[in-house]
């Protein structure tokens, strides 16, 4: 595949002949997910500009487990009776656990990140939570995007980054979400960030039913587009609003045509999962093999919320993730990529300490957070909260500060100030091996 893009006026000013980009379509709207229009020099600086291997930069994935998963029941404090008193039905069996240590093990679904774990590829992270802890979904999910308990906060951590370092690579696939809809994690003042299930199906969507005509209705679109932008842009105390829509617009465009131009003939060295999240981190994985710039994937995958029959449920998407991870890593071993990816995954809250009586759990507060990758420093990090001294409310107390993991990566993976991104000073954690 080439290394370089077309440009928008290319579109605009010549009829389409690469119906190769728009042959099955994506609305505009609702396929390219639009984090915030980015600024017009931007955007023309970025279609000039070849974008950087991203198997030479380094990158991070992030997986959100949504819902809350249980904790307890993910990392289990094995030998602690009291574990065992306060949850009675949804307690696990000793027995077939996965050891990590005379205290702690894995669920037995994890066995593919057992196997990465014991390899010194996996940290895991305890008591990840923060100061009074929120157990609705949707607050504790700003909280975590945000990277700040401000309810004012309308940024999320990654979309900060992202501005905070535009200058750096001005490729539109700087970062991409892999879903139906943008993580807040994402939204930004100045980046663009494109949203896609996968692909082939990332392409501008005209009328099924005109299929003869698709070539004519995206040039028409990308002239109406470009000629409310240029007119809106000396009327920016009346139409500022759609000069923001269309320059948004024209970037989403634009992305898919850089995404084609650039993304590999790759094939997936390993069988991923039939699921979802598995077709996710696969996409993820052609992204990262390609030249499209990428540094930054965000994949959301839910089901957590086990208020009821949560062993059989946790059991069954704990499974999920572990083996669609496993995938994920040993494709990026076998592509000769995975020393620059790391993935951070992680959950909203974790469950209460006590079982509810309906054979679940309900929202809790602290709960462990993985980071896999080679580049990780494999092993327990921090310190497992105590189950008989809980918080006010009966939960476990945090002893671990989310942002702290924020911190660290912004600091040495992305070799950042975290302060452009996080506000406050956080410890950080020794998650990286000796650089």
């Amino acid at each position: 595949m080439p290394n370089t893009t077309s440009t928008i006026d290319d579109f605009v000013n010549r009829p389409l002949g690469r119906r190769s980009l728009i042959r099955k379509g994506l609305a505009i709207v609702a396929g390219a997910g639009m984090a915030a229009a980015t600024p017009p020099a931007f955007v023309r600086a970025a279609f000039d500009e070849d974008t950087t291997n991203a198997a030479q930069k380094r990158i991070l994935v992030v997986v959100q487990l949504g819902g809350g998963n249980d904790g307890l029941n993910t990392l289990v404090p094995y030998t602690d009776g009291a574990y065992f008193d306060a949850r009675k039905d949804v307690a696990l069996d000793p027995e077939e656990l996965l050891y990590v240590d005379d205290r702690l093990a894995l669920h037995s679904s994890l066995r593919s990140l057992k196997n990465i774990y014991d390899r010194g590829d996996l940290g895991v992270i305890l008591g990840v939570g923060y100061p009074k802890p929120n157990r609705s979904h949707f607050r504790s999910m700003d909280i975590w995007h945000t990277g700040s308990t401000d309810a004012h906060e309308t940024t999320g951590w990654l979309g900060r980054f992202l501005d905070a370092t535009h200058h750096e690579q001005n490729s539109l696939w700087r970062a991409a979400n892999i879903g139906k809809s943008l993580s807040m994690a994402l939204d930004s003042d100045d980046s663009f960030v494109p949203s896609l299930k996968s692909v082939p199906a990332y392409v501008l969507q005209t009328d099924p039913r005109r299929r003869s005509q698709q070539d004519r209705r995206v040039q028409d679109w990308l002239q109406l587009q470009s000629v409310q932008t240029t007119a809106l842009a000396k009327q920016a105390e009346y139409g500022s609003q759609l000069a923001f829509v269309s320059e948004t617009g024209i970037s989403a465009y634009q992305s898919t045509i850089d995404l084609h131009a650039n993304v590999s003939d790759y094939t997936p060295s390993v069988k991923y999962p039939k699921t979802p999240l598995g077709s996710a981190l696969e996409t993820a994985s052609q992204l990262i093999n390609s030249d499209t710039g990428t540094g930054v994937v965000y994949v959301t995958t839910g089901g957590f919320d086990t208020h009821a029959i949560q062993t059989s449920t946790q059991s069954g998407l704990l499974g999920s993730v572990s083996d669609s991870l496993g995938a994920f890593q040993e494709d990026l071993e076998l592509h000769d990529v995975a020393d620059n990816v790391i993935t951070l995954v992680w959950t909203e809250f974790g469950r209460r300490v006590n079982a509810n009586g309906s054979g679940g759990t309900d929202h809790g507060t602290a709960g462990p957070a993985f980071l896999m990758g080679k580049s990780v420093n494999g092993g327990l990090h921090g310190e497992q909260p105590s189950i008989t001294k809980l918080d006010e409310g009966g939960d476990l107390r945090y002893t671990t500060d989310f942002r702290s993991i924020y911190t660290t990566l912004l600091s040495h993976w992305f070799e950042t100030d975290p302060t452009d991104v996080i506000s406050g000073k956080f410890p950080e954690l020794p998650l990286f091996s000796a650089e």
